[in-house]
C-alpha cells in the first residue's frame, strides 16, 4: 500500500571501497588510464610487465597525482600485493565514481555485435535516453554513424563508427564526448530474426505400442508409434512450456519439429522421449559384468607452516576392522574453534582413503575450513599417503588438523564420532591424540620474495606469495607435463591460499585422472625470500578397477535398430548387427565419454556380446549404467539462440569487486535515512522537512511517486555545479524521479538555497512557494528535463527558480504560471505558454509557442 515516507537523514557513514584486479593478459606498451569526472592520468606498461610491479607503480603514481588533482585526493589507494588494489573514499558517506581502462587511447570505444545467428530484421540503439531509428541487421558503419549523429544528445563529429557491413561495429566517442566515460549503449533487439530450431524424433524398428514426449517438467499423453505429424504437433502444443502456434511438425517417422511463434529463433531445450511402452523392439540389454571402483585422482599439497615443531596439530585416528564385511556407517565431525558440526551418513563399509577424503571435502566445501586438514593411512608417513587403503582391510586413517581449527585453550582437538550400527561383522573406532597448540609459523600472505612450482624439473615463472588459486592453476597448466584442463587448485581456507598460514591442494584430473603420475614435485624460492614451503602427497593416484558393462541382444533377429544412453544423452540409432568398433564410436560421440574413457571388445551383435570397458577419467569409478533406448531426439538445426545485440566497451576494464557501498546521512538510497526504515516505493508520498541535506543517491529514475513535498526548510537537495575547490562537480547533481506533483517551499520556514529537480515523467506538476537566494550564481530551485514530449507545468508564487540555466542543460515546459518570485529561463528551453501576474522574469530561451500574458 502507498504510504508517506519522511526524510530524516542521519544514518551512520561508511566509506565506499572497491577492489580492482589487473587482467592476466597485460602487455608491454598498454596504457592504463584512471578517470574521475573530467580529470585523468595514465600509466604505460613497461617491457615484460609483471602484474605485481605494474600495480605497485600505478599505486605510487596515484598517490603522486593525489597531491596535484583534487578529485584523486578524495580517494585513497592501497596495494593488496596480489595484482589488485583497493580504492577507499577519503570521507565516509561521500561516494566516488572512478573509471580505470586499459587501452591504446583515451576515447571510449564500444563494440556493437549481433549474436545468435541473426538472419534478418532490425535493431535500435539508445544513448542516454535517446533512441535511433531502426537499423538493418546488415547495416554499414556509415549508416549507424548517421543514426547516432541524428540523436538530440549527439552532435556531428561526436562519434566515429567503423567495421564491416553486418558488424561488429566499433563506435568511438569523440568531439564533445572525447575523453569521457560515456553511458553504455542500450540495444533493442526484438525485431531481429534468427534461425528456427529443428529437432528430429526417431523411433527404432518397432511394431506397436506408444511413446511420450517431454518438455521442461511436462509430458504429453501416450502417442501411437505410427502417429501423424498433426497428432504430435497437437500433443506438443498442449504442453505449458510450448503452447499453441509455437511448433510445426512434419514427416511420418522420423518427425521433424520446428519451433516457431514465441519460440522462433531460440536455442530451446531438447525434447525428451519415453520409449518404455513401445512393442516389437529388439531384446537388447546392458548388464554390469565387473563393478568399477578404487580409482582416485592424485593430489598434492603445498603450504607454509602446516605442521612443524613450533606449530603442532591435532590428530584423530580412525581404526579399521578386517572383520567388517558389509553395511554402512556414519561420521560426525565437530570442529571446536569454528563451532562447525557436519555429519556424513551412509558411508560404504569398504570406503577408500581417497573416497572418504572426497566425502569430507564435499561436506566442508562451504565452510572456512575447507581443505585445511589432510588424511593419510596410519601406517604411512604424512608425506606419502596412498588413496586406496580401506578400513575394511584393517587399515587406519589418520586425520591431521591445523591448529587454527582447534581451541588453543585446553588443547582440544576436533571431535569425531562414529556410528557403526549399520556395519556387519564388526565396528570402526576413533582415537584422539591431543597436542599442544603453541602457534608459531609465519603467515604466507605477509611473506616476501617469490617462489616457483616445479614438476619433473620444469619450473613455472616466478610466483607471488599471495598468488590466487586461479593464477596458480594457470601457471601449473603451462607446464608441459600437465597441460590445460588437467589440474584443479584449491586454497586451504581461502581462494587466495594464505588464510590460516596459507597453502594449496593440487589435484590432477582430465588426461591425468586416476593415475599414479610419478611426478617429482618440488618448489624453489628466490634469494632472501621469507617463505618456508612444504610439499607433500595428500594421496597417490590409482587407476582402480575399470568397470565393464556387457551389451547383449537375445534371439536371432535379422533386422532392427536401437540406441544407447549415458547421462542425459542418446546416441544415434544403431543396427542390430553393430560391431564393437561401431558401438565404441557411438559412445564416444556423447559429451560425458571421451575417446580415452571407453574401449570395446567382442561382437559383432547379435551373435556375440560386446564388452564395454571404462578407463581414463572414468576408470576406477562406479559409473552409471548405460541404457538401451528405442527412440532418439536430436537437434538437427540449432536455433539462433535468441537473436540479440551485444554491446561491450572495447577498452579493457579492470574487474571490480565492491567491498563496501557508500553509506551516510545524506544518501537517499539508505533505508535508515527514512522514518519508516524503508526506502520510498512506487506510489508513495515523500516529505522532506528541515534536516540533513540530500546529496547522494540522486538517480531514482526507476521510482514513480505520487507526491514530493519539500517543506520551507533549509534542507538542500542536490549538489552545486562547482565544488568547494571550484572544480566542475562530476557526481550526479539533480534528483531524478517521476512524480505526479512536486511542491517546494511549503509551510513556514527560512527556505533552502539549493533544490535540484529533474522530473523523469512527462506530465509532472511543479509548484514553487518559497526559497532563499541561491548560491554560486544559481537560482535556489533548479529544474531541468530532457524529454521533448513533456507536458510539465510550473506554478511559481515565490522564491527563485532557474530552468535549465547551466551549460548543456535543457528543459521542456508546457505552461509556466507566475504569481510572484523570480524565474530565470535558460537558452535551451522549449516553452508552451507563460501567464504572469507578478514577480520577475528573465529568459534566454530560443523556442516559445503559445501566448505570453503579462
Amino acid at each position: 500500500m502507498p504510504e508517506e515516507k519522511v526524510w530524516i537523514g542521519g544514518a551512520p557513514a561508511n566509506a565506499r571501497q572497491v577492489k580492482y584486479t589487473l587482467p592476466l593478459d597485460i602487455e608491454s606498451g598498454q596504457v592504463m588510464t584512471a578517470k574521475i569526472g573530467l580529470k585523468s592520468f595514465s600509466y604505460t606498461f613497461p617491457d615484460g610487465p609483471l602484474r605485481l610491479s605494474v600495480v605497485a607503480a600505478f599505486v605510487s603514481l596515484w598517490e603522486e597525482k593525489a597531491l596535484e588533482i583534487t578529485e584523486f585526493s578524495q580517494v585513497s589507494i592501497t596495494d593488496n600485493l596480489d595484482a589488485s588494489f583497493t580504492l577507499t573514499a577519503a570521507v565516509p558517506g561521500v561516494p566516488f565514481i572512478v573509471t580505470i581502462l586499459i587501452g591504446d587511447g583515451t576515447n571510449e570505444k564500444q563494440t556493437v555485435s549481433l549474436v545468435g545467428d541473426v538472419t534478418g530484421g532490425t535493431f535500435t540503439l539508445d544513448f542516454n535516453g535517446q533512441e535511433t531509428g531502426n537499423i538493418a541487421y546488415d547495416a554499414t558503419a556509415g549508416a549507424i554513424q548517421t543514426e547516432m549523429e541524428g540523436l538530440s544528445n549527439v552532435e556531428v563529429g561526436d562519434v566515429e563508427v567503423t567495421g564491416p557491413a553486418g558488424g561488429p561495429w566499433v563506435i568511438e566517442f569523440k568531439g564533445n564526448l572525447a575523453d569521457t566515460d560515456v553511458a553504455l549503449l542500450i540495444a533493442d533487439s526484438t525485431l531481429l530474426e534468427s534461425t528456427n530450431e529443428q529437432q528430429t524424433i526417431s523411433l527404432a524398428s518397432c511394431s506397436g505400442g506408444t511413446f511420450a514426449l517431454g518438455y521442461g517438467e511436462d509430458t504429453t499423453d501416450p502417442i501411437a508409434f505410427n502417429a501423424s505429424a498433426a497428432t504430435i504437433e497437437s500433443e506438443l502444443e498442449a504442453l505449458p512450456g510450448i503452447g499453441a502456434g509455437n511448433v510445426s511438425v512434419s514427416g511420418s517417422g522420423p518427425w521433424v519439429v520446428e519451433f516457431t511463434g514465441t519460440l522462433r529463433g531460440t536455442n530451446v531445450d531438447l525434447i525428451t522421449l519415453d520409449d518404455s511402452n513401445l512393442t516389437g523392439v529388439l531384446d537388447a540389454t546392458i548388464s554390469e559384468t565387473t563393478p568399477g571402483g578404487g580409482g582416485c585422482n592424485e593430489r598434492w599439497a603445498i603450504q607454509a607452516h602446516l605442521a612443524n615443531d613450533s606449530d603442532q596439530n591435532g590428530y584423530i585416528t580412525l581404526t579399521g576392522n578386517a572383520s567388517v564385511s558389509a553395511g554402512t556407517w556414519d561420521l560426525l565431525i565437530e570442529l571446536n574453534s569454528s563451532a562447525l558440526s557436519t555429519e556424513i551418513t551412509d558411508i560404504p563399509y569398504d570406503v577408500t582413503l581417497a573416497e572418504l577424503q572426497a566425502l569430507i571435502d564435499a561436506s566442508l566445501a562451504d565452510s572456512d575450513v575447507y581443505k585445511h586438514y589432510k588424511v593419510f593411512a596410519s601406517h604411512q608417513l604424512p608425506s606419502s599417503p596412498v588413496g586406496t587403503d580401506k578400513l575394511s582391510d584393517g587399515e587406519g586413517f589418520r586425520f591431521q588438523f591445523h591448529s587454527s581449527l582447534c581451541t588453543t585453550t585446553g588443547n582440544e582437538s576436533p571431535e569425531f564420532t562414529i556410528d557403526s550400527s549399520g556395519l556387519t561383522g564388526g565396528t570402526y573406532s576413533v582415537t584422539a591424540t591431543q597436542q599442544a597448540f603453541t602457534g608459531g609459523g609465519s603467515d604466507w600472505g605477509t611473506s616476501s620474495g617469490s617462489w616457483k612450482f616445479i614438476i619433473d624439473g620444469e619450473a613455472t615463472d616466478d610466483l607471488s606469495p599471495t598468488i590466487t588459486v586461479a593464477d596458480l592453476k594457470t601457471a601449473i597448466e603451462g607446464l608441459s607435463a600437465v597441460g590445460a584442463g588437467n589440474v584443479d587448485v584449491f586454497g586451504m581456507g581461502s581462494d587466495n591460499g594464505y588464510a590460516f598460514g596459507g597453502g594449496f591442494q593440487i589435484e590432477f584430473k582430465g588426461d591425468l585422472a586416476n593415475l599414479d603420475t610419478g611426478f617429482a614435485i618440488t618448489t624453489s624460492k628466490s634469494a632472501g625470500a621469507t617463505l618456508n614451503l612444504q610439499v607433500w602427497t595428500v594421496y597417490t593416484g590409482d587407476s582402480g578397477t575399470g568397470e565393464v558393462q556387457t551389451l547383449s541382444i537375445s534371439g536371432s533377429p535379422v533386422a532392427g535398430t536401437f540406441a544407447l544412453s549415458y547421462g542425459d544423452e542418446v546416441t544415434a540409432l544403431l543396427d542390430y548387427d553393430s560391431t564393437a568398433g561401431e558401438i565404441e564410436t557411438a559412445l564416444e560421440t556423447l559429451s560425458g565419454i571421451s575417446a580415452a574413457d571407453v574401449s570395446t571388445s567382442g561382437g559383432p551383435l547379435p551373435g556375440s556380446d560386446i564388452l564395454i570397458t571404462f578407463a581414463g577419467s572414468l576408470g576406477g569409478e562406479d559409473v552409471a549404467e548405460i541404457e538401451v533406448k528405442f527412440g532418439t531426439v536430436a537437434e538437427t538445426v540449432q536455433g539462433g539462440g535468441d537473436p540479440d545485440v551485444d554491446i561491450t566497451t572495447t577498452q579493457t576494464i579492470l574487474a571490480t569487486t565492491v567491498l563496501q557501498e557508500s553509506e551516510g546521512p545524506n544518501d537517499w538510497d539508505i533505508a535508515a535515512n527514512w522514518d519508516t526504515g524503508t526506502l520510498p516505493e512506487d506510489g508513495d508520498t515523500v516529505r522532506v522537512p528541515n534536516g540533513p541535506d540530500i546529496l547522494y543517491g540522486l538517480d531514482q529514475s526507476s521510482l514513480s511517486l505520487a507526491l514530493v513535498i519539500v517543506e520551507d526548510s533549509d534542507t538542500e537537495i542536490g549538489l552545486p555545479r562547482r565544488t568547494a575547490d571550484d572544480e566542475i562537480e562530476y557526481l550526479p547533481r539533480f534528483l531524478k524521479l517521476s512524480a505526479d506533483k512536486f511542491i517546494i517551499g511549503q509551510g513556514a520556514g527560512g527556505g533552502s538555497r539549493r533544490i535540484n529537480i529533474e522530473p523523469v515523467n512527462t506530465d509532472a506538476e511543479i509548484i514553487v512557494h518559497d526559497s532563499l537566494t541561491g548560491e554560486d550564481g544559481e537560482e535556489a530551485v533548479q529544474i531541468r528535463n530532457v524529454n521533448s514530449a513533456n507536458t510539465v507545468t510550473l506554478l511559481v508564487t515565490g522564491g527563485e527558480v532557474g530552468i535549465a540555466t547551466s551549460p548543456k542543460d535543457e528543459a521542456y515546459i508546457k505552461q509556466i504560471t507566475q504569481r510572484g518570485g523570480f524565474i530565470n529561463v535558460g537558452s535551451d528551453v522549449g516553452l508552451g505558454g507563460i501567464e504572469r501576474t507578478g514577480g520577475q522574469f528573465t529568459s534566454y530561451q530560443t523556442t516559445m509557442n503559445g501566448v505570453l500574458t503579462l
